[in-house]
């Protein structure tokens, strides 16, 4: 029997991805854990981004790091030659002290229209706020949802983008925040090894970046969407170039999709993950030419991360 042949399909026909109930006959071991992601929780003392946030920049040392707080409430206010507006965004993460907000962007930030012209307006109008009558400077790290804490990811939020801002934060570290002893204290507390249940030690027990238990892909998105998340990808807004690993990483989380709609036996679907027509054309071209660049142009170190459609990934990760 083969591995296909173990598994679930949805409603739509579709197998269900590899880290689901079936777990057992796929790998003939129970589960023992999830793997883990890097995104919100309900439980703040829990939350997965904020026990990452404070691997590396300890709320001991750096004040407390502040959730879904009004930056009117705390006392910032925009520039205004009449008026001085209570500044109403409530950051998802906000080291007061440090003036760094991390943002999250679920799939609301790339489906939405009015949602993303809120939030251009939101980021650019914090070029312009004060705190008790004097300029205020605050940077922002935007977290989008198909990041995964892997390496290239830790180093890119808590290393480049830190020195990035350091040069007009001036209580930001020059050398930034992270090293591999902060990293790994993160990826114990955040991920398991779904065989052992034991904490992660390993990038390779890590999810890559892309989509995994989710349907939220860019076929869902709107134009701007994907203009939003091709801009991801790319150095934008005076930020640095992000890792390439990233863009690699969610484009073949989409294909290893496409393999699972084609082996469940549904042909000539992949309009129902990729911006395409029925007939097969696409209706965002620039999308669709940095996804077959990086489907065509394979990169194996980029893809030795959990995948949730991919077999051999996860099969890595036994000890």
């Amino acid at each position: 029997m083969d591995i296909f042949s173990k598994r679930k399909k949805n409603v739509d026909n579709i197998y269900l991805h590899y880290l689901g109930n079936e777990f057992k006959k796929i790998f003939g071991e129970t589960k023992k854990n999830g793997c883990g992601w890097f995104e919100p929780s309900k439980k703040q003392n829990k939350d997965p981004i904020k026990v990452a946030i404070d691997c590396f920049i300890p709320e001991k040392e750096y004040g407390r790091i502040l959730m879904n707080k009004s930056l009117g409430k705390l006392g910032y206010k925009y520039k205004s030659n009449s008026t001085h507006t209570p500044v109403g965004m409530k950051p998802d993460y906000f080291i007061e002290k440090l003036g760094l907000i991390f943002e999250f962007d679920g799939p609301i930030h790339y489906q939405n229209t009015f949602k993303i012209l809120k939030d251009r307006i939101k980021y650019r109008n914090l070029n312009s706020i004060e705190l008790n009558g004097k300029p205020k400077i605050l940077r922002v790290i935007r977290i989008p949802y198909y990041w995964q804490l892997t390496r290239d990811v830790a180093k890119y939020m808590f290393g480049d983008l830190i020195k990035h801002f350091s040069e007009r934060l001036t209580n930001l570290p020059k050398e930034g925040f992270y090293s591999d002893e902060k990293y790994f204290k993160a990826v114990s507390k955040i991920y398991k090894n779904m065989f052992t249940g034991k904490r992660a030690t390993s990038e390779l027990e890590t999810p890559a970046c892309g989509i995994h238990e989710s349907t939220e892909g860019p076929s869902r998105f709107s134009w701007q969407g994907i203009d939003k998340l091709l801009s991801d990808f790319d150095k934008k807004d005076n930020l640095l170039e992000p890792p390439k690993s990233i863009e690699h990483q969610y484009m073949w989380s989409l294909k290893y999709w496409l393999i699972d709609i084609e082996k469940s036996g549904n042909k000539n679907m992949e309009w129902l993950i990729l911006p395409l027509k029925k007939d097969g054309s696409p209706w965002h071209e620039r999308f669709m030419d940095r996804y077959n660049d990086n489907i065509n142009n394979k990169k194996k170190e980029y893809l030795q991360n959990v995948f949730g459609r991919d077999y051999d990934s996860i099969l890595r990760t036994k000890k």
